[in-house]
C-alpha cells in the first residue's frame, strides 16, 4: 500500500492531531475570511433599500455607476408576501432618463441584468399597481465578477478545514484513549 507524507509529524503511522487541528483551524479561517471578503465585495457594489410600498405609490433605488469599472449591472426584487394578485412594475433608468427595462413581476425573487453604457446615477423604480399594500425589497448595482469563484473556493476551504477538524478530533480522542489503556 503506497504511504504519502505530507509533512506531517507521524508518531505510529498517525499524523500527529494538533497538527492536524492548527492546519483544520486556519483553513477554516481563511474560508470565513473568504466569505466575509464576498459579502463585503458584494455589498460595496449594491444600492438595496426596503419599503412598503402603498397602493398607487413607487420607490426609487439609486446607485452611481461607471461603465469603465464594469459593465454588467443586476437588478432585483423580492415582494414579502408575494401574492399572483400583486402588479408590482419594475424599471431601470439610465441617467439620461431613458428606461432600459419595463417588467411585470410574475414571481419573487425575481432578478435581472442590464447594459452599464454611460457613466452616471441608474435607477431601479418600484410600482405598485395592485390593490394592497407590499413591502419590496430593491437593489440595484453592479454584478460582481468572480463573485461565484470566491463564493465556491470559501466553501471548499471551509468543508476542508471542517473535514480536518473533525479527523483531528477523531485522531485526538483515539490517541488519548491508548495513553489510558
Amino acid at each position: 500500500m503506497a504511504s504519502f507524507n505530507l509533512g506531517l509529524k507521524i508518531e505510529n503511522n498517525v499524523a500527529s492531531p494538533k497538527i492536524i487541528l492548527v492546519a483544520s483551524g486556519a483553513l477554516i479561517l481563511i474560508g470565513i475570511a473568504l466569505s466575509v471578503y464576498q459579502a463585503q465585495f458584494t455589498v460595496e457594489n449594491l444600492a438595496n433599500q426596503e419599503q412598503k410600498i402603498a397602493i398607487g405609490s413607487q420607490m426609487i433605488i439609486s446607485k452611481d455607476m461607471d461603465p469603465n469599472k464594469n459593465s454588467k449591472g443586476v437588478y432585483s426584487t423580492q415582494v414579502t408576501d408575494f401574492a399572483d394578485s400583486d402588479k408590482i412594475k419594475i424599471s431601470v433608468i439610465d441617467p439620461y432618463g431613458t428606461y432600459i427595462t419595463t417588467k411585470t413581476i410574475t414571481k419573487s425573487p425575481s432578478q435581472d441584468f442590464f447594459n452599464v453604457s454611460t457613466n452616471g446615477t441608474y435607477k431601479l423604480q418600484i410600482e405598485n399597481d395592485g390593490n394592497r399594500e407590499v413591502t419590496v425589497l430593491g437593489i440595484i448595482g453592479y454584478y460582481p465578477v468572480g463573485i461565484e469563484t470566491i463564493d465556491v473556493a470559501g466553501l471548499i476551504v471551509l468543508l476542508a478545514g471542517l473535514s480536518g477538524l473533525a479527523v483531528g478530533i477523531m485522531y485526538l480522542v483515539r490517541n488519548s484513549r491508548r495513553k489510558v489503556s
